[in-house]
């Protein structure tokens, strides 16, 4: 949210000793990674929506097991006075840092954070634009405007650990920001006005209120009218420079300002009338692409266009639309559809749109005879992603797609009962197919890395050679093929043994963790992709489970590529990839029908570079550390390894 001072320190002191003693009571596996994977930030849930280990900014808070184990951070928080949001132990791993940013979600639009530092060390500081740096200590109460750019650096040889608890406050909470103090003045005695609140072992624990209502099917013309007024006086400098362009964008938020108050009156927040207000978001975002995409707000020097299209992304809501909201009789088809299967029907919402009238609508190209790369975890699949890529006809998305297809709630596992990544054709609609390229031409790129959307309309193709890469959609083939027709597949395998063990290297190196929380697992935390029946391998080892998924994955793609005709699909070992580029790059260009250039060429010559993915320098013995694990679980994997043989 933004404040009046980039911190504030609040008028309250805690005990640092016991509140870091009911953080020290917890093992490392209850502390869960960044959602952005940043390195040495991990934190420790303590309400969270509906009480389970998760991110989510949207749900009922509830307080977690962990929360009830520690009776002063209950203490604590009640002492603030206010409704509690989203709340963790938050820490900051030794000589790391988090990365300077700020936080654009719209949740921050009407939130504020509040830090408690447990465990610190002078070294560590917390820094805002304009040079203002602040060390919190243990046991004080922060809160800061991080709607500016911030950073937090570790430059001591301790695990930082702050209780931080989300609010949206409430007047007496305001009361307490307004007593406190801004670092940048004088302290004044100021200093004399803080209130230690000591731990009471025999005080009842305190009944906290913690939000159940934060999010709305349909935000309100007047919210609207308001989130939108607030960007566009952020943008006084663009105004200045480019006056037609401010004036383009003032012009289409007018616009859909109006469009939006009007369908209001016609349709309220009705759950069927969603995607109306949907496919208004949708032309919004596209319209304000070309005068916003190199723009920076006057405050924070954030992006406009990608916290406007996030704001925008966020004016409607279905899931809570679905939990009692009022329906009108009109689009029956969308409303029974969402009736009968529940989650997996979130895409019938979407932008109300089949992936025909997506593509017309907002001009998307003809993606001809995309060519997806299907392999095992580890396999090499990057090495010749990233050589492919750097041909001058190929479109890419820049990088895998698991986000793209796992924000479509129809297709995340949690929807599924975390029952795999399997997606079958009977799993695609023509709407699920509009939400899918919708994400695909967010980041839709060619090999100079030009984004297609931000290139002037003259310079896109009408038709693209599309690329694509993931191991996961190694299990998805029916799905793709259903979406294209004409997709084509290349299937690259490589020996057993060494992708083995670079996939046991790659599940010990917690880099690669997929799904933290799977239910009823007891295992270390998942990685790489999810095969069906992966209960099967509960409290099995690492070499085990990852023996099975090469077999599983390896097994899947040729039952799927044997469905379709044999033109349809080409296959290669990474061995041979090695050994022969200029033939194999040669066959494969062919096969996907893109020229083999200079750049091909320069490849062949000089080799493959290391992946982004690669752990430690590609070595042929270096799977010999596994060999005895790998040869025990032989019996997981030897049929499958004969199968993809006899495909020579």
């Amino acid at each position: 949210m933004k404040l009046p001072s980039a911190f504030i320190k609040l008028p309250l002191r805690f005990d640092a000793e016991r509140l870091a003693e009911e953080a020290s009571q917890f093992s490392e596996a209850d502390w869960t990674y960044h959602p952005l994977r940043h390195t040495g930030n991990t934190a420790l849930a303590l309400v969270s929506a509906n009480g389970e280990v998760n991110d989510h900014y949207v749900g009922e808070m509830k307080s977690t097991s962990a929360l009830q184990r520690c009776p002063y951070i209950v203490q604590t928080m009640a002492k603030f006075q206010t409704v509690v949001g989203r709340s963790r132990l938050m820490r900051l791993g030794a000589g790391t840092d988090v990365p300077s940013h700020s936080d654009g979600h719209y949740t921050w639009r009407n939130r504020v954070r509040i830090h408690i530092p447990i465990i610190t060390h002078p070294d560590i500081t917390f820094s805002s634009v304009g040079n203002i740096n602040v060390h919190m200590a243990a046991g004080e109460a922060w809160t800061f405007d991080n709607w500016r750019q911030h950073a937090v650096y570790n430059h001591s040889d301790t695990d930082r650990i702050h209780l931080v608890i989300d609010t949206v406050g409430t007047s007496r909470f305001w009361d307490i920001i307004d007593a406190g103090w801004d670092p940048s003045t004088s302290d004044s005695g100021w200093s004399d006005s803080i209130v230690y609140q000591p731990y009471m072992p025999d005080m009842d624990a305190p009944q906290l209120g913690f939000e159940r209502f934060n999010e709305v099917p349909v935000r309100s013309p007047d919210e609207i009218d308001n989130m939108l007024d607030e960007l566009l006086g952020d943008l006084g400098n663009f105004r200045e420079l480019n006056s037609d362009l401010f004036q383009q964008a003032f012009d289409d938020i007018t616009r859909f300002k109006q469009d939006w108050r009007s369908h209001w009156a016609l349709y309220g927040d009705a759950i069927d009338s969603i995607p109306r207000f949907e496919l208004l978001a949708k032309r919004l975002k596209a319209n304000l692409r070309l005068p916003l995409q190199n723009i920076s707000f006057d405050s924070n020097e954030a992006n406009a266009y990608e916290v406007a299209a996030g704001w925008i992304a966020n004016t409607t809501n279905l899931t809570v639309a679905k939990k009692g909201h009022a329906s009108t009789d009109t689009d029956t088809d969308i409303k029974d559809s969402l009736a009968a299967n529940g989650e997996a029907t979130l895409s019938t919402s979407g932008l109300g749109l089949t992936l025909q009238e997506y593509i017309q609508e907002f001009k998307a190209p003809e993606f001809k005879s995309p060519v997806f790369i299907v392999a095992a975890p580890r396999s090499g699949s990057t090495m010749l992603f990233e050589a492919l890529q750097t041909n001058r006809d190929v479109w890419t998305l820049g990088d895998e797609s698991h986000r793209e297809i796992e924000s479509i709630a129809a297709l995340h596992p949690e929807n599924r009962g975390y029952d795999s990544n399997r997606l079958s054709a009977d799993d695609y609609t023509t709407q699920i197919g509009a939400l899918l390229m919708q994400a695909f031409m967010d980041r839709l790129q060619n090999a100079a890395g030009n984004r297609y959307q931000q290139s002037p309309e003259e310079y896109r193709p009408s038709s693209i050679r599309f690329l694509e890469k993931t191991p996961k959609n190694s299990l998805r083939i029916p799905f793709f093929r259903k979406m294209f027709p004409d997709a084509k597949f290349i299937f690259l395998h490589r020996s057993a043994a060494p992708n083995i063990g670079s996939m046991i290297d790659a599940w010990e190196s917690k880099r690669f963790v997929t799904y933290a929380r799977l239910p009823d697992w007891t295992g270390p935390e998942w990685s790489l992709l999810l095969p069906e029946a992966w209960r099967s391998m509960k409290l099995k080892s690492i070499p085990q489970i990852a023996a099975w998924q090469w077999a599983q994955t390896n097994e899947q793609i040729m039952q799927d590529l044997c469905m379709l005709p044999r033109e349809d699909w080409t296959h290669l070992s990474y061995e041979t990839l090695l050994t022969s580029p200029e033939e194999m790059l040669r066959a494969i260009c062919k096969f996907a029908e893109i020229p083999y250039g200079p750049k091909m060429q320069s490849i062949a010559d000089q080799g493959f570079p290391h992946s982004r993915y690669t752990l430690t320098a590609p070595d042929e013995e270096k799977w010999k550390r596994h060999e005895r694990e790998i040869v025990a679980a032989a019996s997981l994997y030897s049929p499958v390894e004969q199968n993809i043989l006899g495909l020579e």
